[in-house]
This record gives C-alpha cells, structure tokens and sequence, in this order.
C-alpha cells in the first residue's frame, strides 16, 4: 500500500514537468524584465525549477491544486478539523507526510542563500507551507490535521539537515561537481 502510494506521488511529480517549468519560466522571464535578474547560473536555475516542480507536485499531491474552495465547508469547523496530535493516525500516513517534505527542507537552501545557515527559517517555511494546506484544505472539505503540520515540519527539518550534510561534507571535501563549492 505505501508503495503505491509512493509511485502515485512520482506518477503526479512526472505530470507536475510542464507546468512548474512553465510557472518557473514566466517567473524568471518577469524578473529578467524587471531587471531584478540579469544574471543566470545554470546549477541556480536547475535548483530553482526544481523547487518550482516540487511546488507544483506538492499542491496537487496534498490537494490543493484541482479543489474547489467553499465558505460553507468551514462551517462544519470542529468536523474537519483535528487538534490533538496523533490520535487515531495512520503510521503510513505519517511517514508519507514526511517523505512529502523532506525535498522542501533540501531546495529552499538551494535556491535561497539566506536559508543556507538557518534550519529555524527553513522549517518555519514548512511550517507555514503546511499551515497554509491544512488551512486550505478545510475550504475545501477536507480533513485538516494538527499531526500533518507536525510531521511536515520535521520533514523540512531532516530535509535540511541532509542539504547541510552534504553541502558541508559530500561536495565541500569530494568536489566530485566541477565548480561546486561549498555552498552548493
């Protein structure tokens, strides 16, 4: 079950090519035309359509790209939505949770040099990516979970820690990439 699971996300990943390049290329396009990007390094665009990708898949994995958004399905309040942590919860639902972020905490540094030293920026990036699903999810007649913000927090968080793992001991001591440093 978790590998279908897991295929179904790659399956939506491979789908989410063309429209995150797409997303990404108007977004770097209106930047060249407002002179805020002039200059163009091919490793930072690789890493900035990857995250631009990964957005894309993440918001139609978790729903929220194809939804339709009512008021009234936030009346239902307290039916859709759960604050106490881990009860009744799914261990696979768990774990998917986490792979789901864990890129998230690898490309943010990546692509934002301000991010590169600081996993309490980062995860509170995850956090409030995953708020605003959650938050989402509940105009969308979801089920909204305090569990999933948990957990997609701590994804960003061992996301991180594995950019920083291989930022500062992979590449900066193999140099196996020509022209990689250090700070990837």
């Amino acid at each position: 079950m978790i590998i279908q699971y897991i295929w179904e996300g790659i399956w939506i990943l491979s789908r989410s090519l063309i429209l995150g390049a797409i997303i990404y290329l108007i977004i770097l396009g209106g930047l060249y035309l407002t002179n805020k990007r002039r200059e163009f390094k091919v490793r930072h665009i690789i890493y900035e359509m990857l995250l631009s990708i990964y957005t894309v898949a993440l918001l139609k994995i978790t729903g929220i790209i194809g939804m339709k958004f009512y008021f009234s399905y936030v009346m239902n309040g307290m039916y859709n939505l759960s604050l106490i942590p881990f009860q009744e919860t799914s261990l696979m639902m768990i774990f998917l949770n986490f792979l789901l972020f864990i890129p998230y905490g690898i490309l943010l540094p990546c692509v934002f040099k301000n991010l590169r030293f600081s996993y309490k920026r980062v995860v509170m990036i995850g956090f409030m990516t995953s708020l605003s699903i959650e938050v989402l999810q509940l105009f969308g007649g979801r089920y909204a979970e305090i569990d999933d913000l948990l957990i997609n927090s701590l994804g960003t968080f061992v996301g991180f820690m594995i950019y920083n793992y291989v930022a500062n001991n992979i590449l900066k001591n193999e140099k196996f990439i020509k022209g990689c440093d250090s700070s990837v």
